[in-house]
């Protein structure tokens, strides 16, 4: 009798087990890639460098906005790197590599690819100490994306996408009182009246692609957001970026939000985007109606279709693209090298013009080229046709997984917003490089950057039935 309540009280003692199947196992988190206060500093460092590289000005420089904007970007990144790094006392695992989809996985190889092409591009380079110089930053700047798709950014994400909204709003702010000649903070030599509206950006170029960007980010939060004050402010940004997009009239930027909205439009509803699209496409038509100054450009554009004069179409980018096509001819498979195509523009428009028997000036005094504004043809110029395509691929699979991961990621109000808004911004990044550069200035840069990042993280986080997720690695 004793025996057996001894027995029955340790019985009691012993936790239950419970049959094999009937709960199922806690998933097991995937390696750290920072402590939590290495997230903080991380996301903090990010920040500074958002704001900076749309804010930071030092007029002793000579070049008074793009110097200190680039110095801020590549120190800032590669602090963050370092805590990101070793914050933890360990750097990420690569065991997770066997559980990435396909489209992720192809993604991070092709990209990787491409940065390895590009590092041999720069010492097969005729011009191989600029390039190698060039190529520094390239290398720097890439860190963006594993930052992107990080711990630490996946908790700061909030306050980093605040950060960027309320610098591109100051400069939205200063852009706007410049045009109407109330405020100006510089003393600027511009070339043109369009010029003198960038604010802290310096350019209104950087500047109304910056805006382009935000102003997707801006209607994805208004749609998004639960909260009536939330949803005010994404609502009062989204007019400001908008106004300050009608007063720089950069048609580049403007194509960029159109494409960002559609897309954030067609992946947050479907087929019932239809009638929010119509709407967007009636409303931007009559704001080029009712404001004077991107009336007269609308119509000066439709002479120019009309004549066929697609160069002045296109503000006369056809010598810096006929260059980079010429340079990607001479030497396709490993390029000139980053960096080198302010110094070979010259001779290979030249020869472009000779081959085509025309010229390709421009009337403007903005007449050199440091970038062949369409980021695609730059990278066959400067790296080679086989690291274009890398590239390219690398941006197109992950543009895919983003998009598949808006199609599986349903809660119960609907599509999740994150990866719908990170589609959004991509979108207009690539519609954007291909009549300007955004990845090749830190304004705009970082920003993408991130956001792919962020969006190659986000795609993995919920694979299709059937696809191994990152927990059950």
């Amino acid at each position: 009798m004793a025996k057996r309540r001894g027995a029955q009280a340790a019985a009691r003692r012993r936790p239950a087990v419970a049959p094999e199947g009937a709960f199922p196992a806690a998933p097991r988190r995937g390696p750290v890639l920072v402590a939590p206060r290495g997230a903080l500093l991380v996301v903090a460092i990010l920040a500074v460098v958002l704001a900076g590289t749309s804010l930071a000005v030092d007029t002793s420089a000579s070049a008074a906005f793009d110097a200190p904007k680039r110095a801020i970007a590549l120190l800032g990144t590669a602090l963050a790197g370092a805590v990101a790094l070793f914050a933890s006392g360990a750097a990420p695992s690569l065991a997770r590599w066997s559980a990435l989809s396909g489209l992720r996985r192809a993604a991070l190889a092709l990209a990787a690819a491409a940065l390895v092409g590009a590092l041999l591009s720069s010492l097969a380079s005729p011009r191989r100490a600029l390039s190698l110089d060039a190529m520094r930053s390239v290398v720097l700047m890439a860190a963006l994306l594993p930052l992107g798709a990080s711990d630490a950014v996946a908790r700061g994400r909030a306050w980093l996408l605040g950060v960027f909204l309320s610098a591109c709003a100051v400069n939205a702010v200063a852009s706007i009182l410049q045009g109407l000649g109330v405020y100006h903070p510089f003393a600027l030599e511009t070339a043109g009246s369009r010029q003198d509206t960038g604010a802290f950006a310096g350019n209104v170029g950087y500047l109304a692609i910056a805006l382009a960007f935000a102003s997707v980010a801006a209607l994805g939060i208004l749609l998004a957001a639960r909260r009536p004050a939330v949803r005010v402010c994404g609502g009062a940004a989204l007019a400001l970026f908008a106004a300050d997009l009608l007063v720089n009239r950069n048609l580049t930027a403007l194509s960029a939000a159109v494409a960002g909205v559609a897309a954030l439009l067609l992946a947050r509803y479907r087929r019932r985007a239809a009638l929010p699209l119509l709407g967007a496409l009636i409303a931007a038509a009559l704001l080029v109606a009712a404001y004077p100054p991107l009336r007269d450009r609308a119509r000066t554009d439709w002479v120019l279709i009309r004549t066929g004069d697609w160069n002045a179409l296109v503000s006369y980018r056809g010598g810096p693209w006929a260059a980079a096509v010429a340079m990607a001819r001479e030497r396709p498979l490993a390029g000139f090298g980053p960096g080198t195509f302010p110094a070979e523009y010259i001779p290979h428009r030249l020869s472009a013009e000779i081959r085509a028997r025309r010229r390709f000036l421009s009337p403007m005094l903005t007449t050199s080229y440091g970038e062949s504004h369409n980021d695609y043809l730059q990278a066959a110029s400067d790296a080679g046709i086989p690291v274009a395509l890398l590239a390219l691929g690398a941006a197109g699979c992950l543009l895919a997984a983003c998009a598949r991961a808006v199609r599986v990621r349903e809660s119960p109000g609907g599509t999740e917003p994150e990866p719908a808004l990170l589609l959004a911004v991509l979108v207009a990044g690539a519609v954007a490089a291909l009549t300007w550069f955004p990845l090749q200035r830190p304004i705009t840069t970082v920003p993408l950057l991130l956001a792919a990042g962020r969006a190659w993280r986000v795609s993995g986080e919920r694979e299709p039935a059937g696809a191994p997720s990152e927990a059950e690695a």
